[in-house]
């Protein structure tokens, strides 16, 4: 079965945004074409679109490349996500059904279980998700679209400038925010949401820049197959449940 363009985004987008593929990384053209088996137009393509996403950088007759934030879009990022969370707050404030409130806390559970398991990678996918979750039930989708774009962008700010030993996303915070909607604390949901997200960018070290490189070959082979297994997997419960768990900012 042949390769689809959007098969081939997902896995670069989420090897991206899971931190598999740091910021600098390059994405050689040949290396992909052998990866999945296509051509080059059509990694073209799934670079293009990555490009239009701000998760990766073309340069004339260099290549397309892992993009790599400056300090000042990484602050650029953080400003603009918490005026758009608030909006969401806000929204959400208005009145979350419990069945919504429901299922925010089953998502905060696979967080957990991700954190209690040492899966950092995981745990950072998970991370994304809710905050994706939040502006999905708050009914924007316009808003949703550009939450989506900033959180693979906040991923790749995290990868260059995180302190050693401190964590991206606290699930408590989560928890407390869910906990203050639930409530109807419109006030109290918006300023949690602000000093967590206010917290995050704090632990940043913003002078920091990453150094080593990975094999694009096991990287992105790896994310073909754990991508196929989640389709199953949420192919599966979809027929199941009716439903899927939850937006995802990348596979």
């Amino acid at each position: 079965m042949s390769v689809t363009a959007d098969a081939i985004h997902a896995t670069i987008y989420g090897a991206i945004v899971e931190q598999l593929l740091p910021p600098g990384t390059k994405l050689g053209e040949e290396a992909l074409c052998e990866i999945f088996g296509v051509g080059r137009t059509l990694i073209r393509r799934v670079l293009q679109r990555l490009a239009s996403e701000h998760v990766v950088e073309s340069w004339p007759h260099r290549g397309a490349y892992v993009a790599r934030p400056s300090v000042e879009e990484a602050r650029e990022v953080f400003e603009a996500r918490r005026a758009l969370e608030a909006h969401v707050i806000a929204r959400l404030a208005q009145g979350l059904s419990t069945a919504d409130a429901e299922r925010l806390r089953r998502h905060v559970a696979k967080e957990r279980q991700a954190r209690a398991a040492g899966e950092r990678r995981r745990l950072i996918r998970r991370s994304g998700e809710f905050h994706l979750l939040l502006a999905e039930l708050a009914g924007n989708r316009a808003i949703a679209r550009f939450l989506r774009e900033l959180i693979s962008r906040t991923s790749l700010i995290i990868a260059v400038y995180e302190a050693p030993g401190e964590s991206c996303c606290s699930v408590d915070e989560h928890a407390a925010v869910i906990e203050a909607l639930t409530r109807r604390r419109a006030e109290l949901a918006a300023q949690t949401m602000h000093a967590h997200l206010l917290g995050i960018e704090q632990r940043l070290r913003l002078d920091r820049l990453p150094d080593g490189t990975v094999d694009l070959h096991e990287v992105l082979a790896t994310g073909r197959r754990t991508a196929a297994g989640r389709r199953r997997g949420a192919s599966h419960g979809s027929r199941r449940a009716g439903t899927s768990d939850g937006p995802s900012p990348g596979p």
